[in-house]
């Protein structure tokens, strides 16, 4: 193994371990409204200061 295929196995691992977390943190995501995300849902405090 050379210098060139260990540097495309790192950028490889990089990639997969990125993509991975952003599909983790996809399902981890609360349902919206439940967060206070300032949504603008009918009686949430934050909502009604969202600028539109």
């Amino acid at each position: 193994m050379n210098l060139q295929d260990i540097l495309v196995y790192i950028i490889v691992l990089l990639c997969v371990v990125y993509a991975g977390r952003h599909f983790l943190k996809f399902f981890k995501k609360k349902k919206t409204g439940e967060n206070g995300c300032g949504c603008g849902c009918a009686g949430c405090p934050k909502g009604k200061y969202k600028k539109r």
